[in-house]
Parts: structure tokens; C-alpha cells; sequence
């Protein structure tokens, strides 16, 4: 729902007005729902965490060095979506002599609120560690081995998720102005003012961590108790750790948990430039922008008492007593032997922001070709992430009694300390219609870097500057089209009789053909050598890792990665090694009839990659395992052939 008001006020002041409602409701189902699984193949410890209403779906499955099984845990399905933003929008336009003057602002309420079922059917992971030679790790130990004896690495259960979500108001105010300082020469100039609070936890339901409290829980409430009957889960997890917890009022927080980031001022500038003319213009621009809140973040049902899941780990290189059919050892999740996860929030984050920038030429070489050269930038800082803090040093025993809490389980701060940068350099080269023939060239080289966390390179304080995983160097795209100059009008059978010009007059032909680098991957061991709980770690590299003939079958050379020696990390880098490139050309033809005076009828035949040519997908990227360097999918899609009539009146 949307209304606006624009009016006039004199010759020289325009204001604009506009209100705007928007909801959105969306249900998600799993997989197979409707059959408990878990009950038919004998599987315990999750009785307790069904979901009301719900008779059950399938669990998930890992396996490394094998594709693994997704069933409902893997986006916490069955789930429910509801988003409602009120806006409202202000503006006034000033036209004095050369300028043209806007100020304005926004108000925005914004209100997301979900339902999840997290791991209620459990979530199961087999490493291969239960099979592997302790004393000769390498080349031992295989995934699918582990899950036919049935002995799994870790397993994660979890209550289901009843409505959480989060809520806030936004204020934001502008100004610009549009300079017209000669004839050829034009400025831009604005300044934005961005009040975005962090989202409250919708019935509290936000908290974080401060391992140095006797109560180093801290959940979001104005008053001495939280809300118990928030979640399906809080009233037995306070009665078993309610002693942990205390709320933001007694522990001097707001009730956003994280405190304002009140310096968003965005300033942004730009310009036009013809210096020789009109035929050759240049443009610049830069600006600073900022990002809101990420509801994948601080509000997504991360703290106890509301949430509740943990994630167990086995004992590696030891007789195994946690098998399949009863791996919490008959403990149910509510017990007081569990260690539950925890994902709170810092105190004090800055929003997320771009930095944009470019510079650029543009010159008519004909009436209608020109040609194109921007360099363009980008610097984010400030991006979502998150930090691991109780993850044990590599070292060998149980991994939950080494942990710096060993009261809790995973412990994951929500962050804003990722970054990346981007450098690219941009060409078009165009051609608009002229003689029934066009064309468009572009080509981009560019360089992407990401900063961020890494805790498989090294433990939970190990950063990494790597390749991004979305790198592309190259990137080639060219389309071309032609109208065939035969028919009335045209330079062939311009005087042929009605029969004739509608088989073979009028037709025209499209053609466009994309190539690009391939994305960046880094090659992994398949297990926890570290014995940290911590997946992703990587092996040691002793050469490139590059093979000057690679096959779908060997992408990457195995042979350049040893891995590390039990209780230890590796050294290799993230983002070293590509997959193979993409390539696509597309063909259409097509012609247009004219059946009345207002009616045309037109006839289409597409072809999608018409070479029919394979791209693949990455590798499975463990050095450690059979699969290890062999590609199971791919990124393009087979010839497609379409045909189509559309009418027009």
C-alpha cells in the first residue's frame, strides 16, 4: 500500500510526500514431513525437542569428502517469514538561478519476525576420524566409513524456534545539490545523516556474554525478569541455568544490547565534465553508504534461555562410545550434563558500510559508436561476521572439557569486523541501431580481497586476508544484433508481394556470448586434526597445488598438501586455487507480423548455450580423501531450445 503527494509551491519549490505499507508473510516446509525418521531408524535424544504440531521430516547428514543430505535442519524448516515496514518520506526541491537544491528526510519502521525449527531432527556429521589410523592420519579414516559403523563426529540438536525477530525506527535526513556551474561542467554535492539503532530483540529475545560475570548471561529486559514464556524452550533452560542470567537493566545495558552507532554521515559528491566538447565527457563520483542490520545477525534466536541447541563432539583416537542410535549417551537435551551454544551480541558495533568511487571517460568515435574506460572501487568496512571465542587450543582429550567456558558449548559472537576491497578496471565499447546493426562490448578486470575471522586457519583469533570468494579477474560479455535486409523496405526483395515478404522479410538475429575467470576455492583436510571442534582447517602446503592439465576426475594436485600431524594446524592460505572458467553463447531469431492495424504477432526460436559447453563447479576441496579434487557438479546448464509466439495489441 503506497500514496504520494507532489505539489507545487510557486514557480520554484516543489514537495513531494510519500507514505508506504508493506507486508510480507512467507512459509517454508521441509522436506518429507509428517514422518519421524528419526523414531523408524532407532535414533534417540530428540524426543524432547519436536516441534509442537509437527510430527516430524528428515534429519542432515555430513559427510566429508561426500555431498551431504539435507533435510530440514540446513535452513530450520518448517519456518515462517513476516516483515512489516512503515515509511515515510519527505522532500522539498529548490530551483535558485543554477541550482537545484533537495532536502528531505525518512522515517522507517521496520518490524521482522520468523519461526524456525533449528536442528529439532538433529544434524549428524562424519569426518572420518573414527577410522583413521591414530598414528598415520594421512591417507586414513574415510567419512562414509565412520557413518556405516555409525559412530559420527558431532551431532547438533536444538529446540524449535516460536516467533522471535527483532524491531526499531530509522531517522534519516538529506541534503544535495545539483550545480550547474557552466555549460559543460555540472557538480553534485549531498550529505546524508543516518540514525539506524540496532533491532531490540522482539520479547527480549537478544542478549550477550561476559565470561568475567558470576551471571555472564545478560538478556535484554527493562525490568528485574525476562520474558519466560518467549520460546518453547525457556522455561526448563532458566530453571536449569537461570542462575547464569541477568538482564540488561541490572547489568547497566540498553535494551538494544548494543549501543548506537550515532556517526553515519554519509557525504557524497559527483561530477560531469565535457572539456573538449560534447563529444567527450568526463564523470567522477564518491560517496559513503551504510548498510542496516543484517536479521541473519543479533536477532536470529542466538541466546539462552531462548534458544537452546548444543553441539556434541566425540572423543577422536579413542574407543568410541557415541554411536548413532544413542550419541547424547541417553542424555536429553535439558539435562544437567548439557553444555548448550551460545551466539551473543558485542555492546558496542558500527553499522556496515560501502565506500564507492569511480572515474571515468566516455568519447563518440562515431554518431552512434562510443567507447567507455571507468575505474571503479570499493571499500567495505565494518561487514557481518563473527568470532568464535570457546574453541579449545589444539591438543589431545575431550574437546568440551578443554574449552575456556567449559560450562558452555560453542560460544559465538555476532560481529561487524569483516572488510573487503575492489579494484576494477571497466570497458564498453557500443554501437546503438544504425543500418539494422548493433552491438555491445564489455570487459571488466578487477581484484577482490576480504579480511575476516578465519578459524580453521589457525583457531579462533586467526585472521586472514585472502582472495574473495566471489574474484573474478576477467569478465568478457559481448551481444550483437542484425535485422536482415531483406523484405519491403529493405535492400533485398524491397518489392516482394505479401506471400513472400512474411516468410522471408523482417527477420532478425541476436547473438551474445559471456566468458569469465573462474571463482577462487581452498583446498581443506577433511577432519579435525586439531582436535578443536573447529571444520574448514587447513592442510600444509608444500607446492602450488596448480595442474597444468586438470580433469574433471584431479582439479588440483593432492600431492602439494601434507596433512598437518595430529594436534596441530596447517599453513596453507585461503582462496589459492580456481575453478574452471565460464563460458556461454546464446542465439535467438526471431520476426515480427503485423495481423491488424494494433495487433502484431512475433515468432521466437532461443537457443541457450549453443555450443552446448560444460563449466564446472568447484572441487570437492579436501586434499585427504578419495573425492578430494574431483568436481561433481557444474555451474552452466545444457543446450536449451525454446520456441515461442507472442501477440502484441
Amino acid at each position: 500500500m503506497a500514496a504520494s503527494l507532489t505539489s507545487n509551491i510557486g514557480p520554484t519549490l516543489i514537495h513531494e510526500a510519500r507514505f508506504s505499507y508493506m507486508p510480507q508473510w512467507i512459509d517454508l516446509s521441509p522436506f518429507l514431513l509428517g514422518t519421524n525418521f528419526n523414531q523408524k531408524a532407532g535414533i534417540t535424544g530428540l524426543e524432547e525437542t519436536a516441534r509442537p504440531g509437527v510430527v516430524g521430516s528428515f534429519p542432515d547428514f555430513g559427510w566429508s569428502g561426500y555431498t551431504s543430505m539435507a533435510g530440514s535442519a540446513f535452513d530450520q524448516r518448517p519456518k515462517t517469514q513476516y516483515f512489516q515496514v512503515f515509511e515515510y518520506f519527505d522532500s522539498l526541491t529548490w530551483v535558485k538561478g543554477r541550482h537545484i537544491l533537495k532536502f528531505g528526510g525518512q522515517i522507517r519502521h521496520w518490524k521482522p519476525l520468523f519461526t524456525d525449527s533449528q536442528q529439532y531432527q538433529g544434524t549428524w556429521n562424519f569426518t572420518g576420524i573414527m577410522t583413521q589410523n591414530p598414528a598415520k592420519t594421512a591417507g586414513t579414516g574415510d567419512g562414509f566409513a565412520d557413518f556405516m559403523l555409525g559412530y559420527p563426529a558431532s551431532a547438533s540438536r536444538a529446540f524449535p524456534g516460536n516467533w522471535f525477530g527483532g524491531y526499531a525506527t530509522f531517522w534519516h535526513f538529506f541534503v544535495q545539490d545539483d550545480f550547474k556551474v557552466g555549460s559543460r561542467l555540472t557538480l553534485n554535492i549531498g550529505l546524508r545523516y543516518e540514525y539506524s539503532p540496532w533491532l531490540n530483540g522482539y520479547r527480549g529475545q537478544i542478549g550477550t556474554f561476559d565470561g568475567r560475570q558470576a551471571k555472564p548471561i545478560i538478556i535484554a529486559s527493562n525490568s528485574d525478569q525476562i520474558d519466560l514464556g518467549a520460546q518453547f524452550a525457556t522455561p526448563l533452560a532458566y530453571t536449569l541455568f537461570g542462575k547464569y542470567i541477568q538482564t540488561s537493566q541490572q547489568a547497566g545495558l540498553p535494551l538494544s544490547i548494543t549501543y548506537p552507532d550515532k556517526g553515519q554521515w554519509a557525504p557524497r559528491a559527483g561530477f560531469a565534465w565535457r572539456p573538449f566538447g560534447d563529444r567527450t565527457v568526463l564523470r567522477g563520483g564518491w560517496g559513503i553508504f551504510y548498510e542496516m542490520e543484517n536479521t541473519d545477525g543479533r536477532v536470529n534466536l542466538n541466546m539462552l534461555p531462548f534458544r537452546f541447541s548444543e553441539t556434541v563432539n566425540a572423543t577422536a583416537n579413542a574407543v568410541p562410545n557415541r554411536t548413532l542410535a544413542n550419541f547424547f549417551l541417553g542424555q536429553p537435551l535439558g539435562s544437567l550434563g548439557v553444555t548448550p551454544n551460545l551466539s551473543p551480541t558485542y555492546t558496542h558495533l558500527q553499522e556496515g558500510s560501502d565506500e564507492h568511487w569511480n572515474f571515468g571517460i566516455q568519447q563518440q568515435i562515431t554518431p552512434n559508436t562510443v567507447i567507455e574506460a571507468d575505474y571503479v572501487g570499493n571499500l567495505s568496512l565494518h561487514l557481518n561476521s563473527s568470532n568464535p571465542i570457546n574453541d579449545p587450543a589444539p591438543g589431545p582429550g575431550a574437546i568440551q572439557l578443554r574449552r575456556p567456558y567449559p560450562t558452555w558449548g560453542n560460544i559465538s559472537y555476532f560481529s561487524q569486523d569483516m572488510s573487503s576491497t575492489y579494484h576494477a578496471l571497466q570497458v564498453k565499447f557500443e554501437k546503438r541501431v544504425s543500418g539494422g546493426f548493433w552491438y555491445l562490448a564489455s570487459y571488466t578486470f578487477s581484484k577482490s580481497f576480504t579480511k575476516q575471522n578465519t578459524p580453521g586457519a589457525g583457531g579462533d583469533y586467526a585472521w586472514e586476508k585472502a582472495l574473495s570468494t566471489f574474484d573474478i579477474p576477467h569478465n568478457l560479455a559481448v551481444s550483437v544484433g542484425y535485422e536482415l535486409p531483406a523484405g519491403r523496405g529493405k535492400h533485398f526483395l524491397s518489392h516482394a508481394n505479401g506471400f513472400v515478404d512474411a516468410v522471408l522479410g523482417g527477420w532478425q538475429i541476436q547473438a551474445s556470448v559471456v566468458a569469465r575467470s573462474g571463482r577462487p576455492f581452498t583446498p581443506t583436510i577433511s577432519r579435525d586434526i586439531a582436535n578443536t571442534g573447529i571444520g574448514g582447517q587447513r592442510p600444509i602446503r608444500i607446492g602450488s597445488g596448480a595442474l597444468a592439465d586438470p580433469t574433471p576426475q584431479a582439479w588440483f594436485d593432492k600431492n602439494a598438501f601434507q596433512v598437518p600431524a595430529t594436534n596441530t594446524y596447517g599453513n596453507s592460505g585461503g582462496s589459492i586455487l580456481r575453478e574452471q572458467r565460464f563460458l556461454d553463447a546464446d542465439f535467438s531469431v526471431f520476426k515480427q507480423f503485423s495481423v491488424t492495424e494494433h495487433g502484431k504477432l512475433q515468432f521466437r526460436a532461443e537457443f541457450f548455450n549453443l555450443t552446448n559447453t560444460t563449466s564446472f563447479s568447484a572441487p570437492n576441496t579436501n586434499v585427504d580423501t578419495a573425492a578430494g579434487g574431483v568436481i561433481t557438479s557444474d555451474i552452466s546448464t545444457p543446450r536449451q531450445i525454446q520456441f515461442a509466439l507472442k501477440y502484441n495489441f
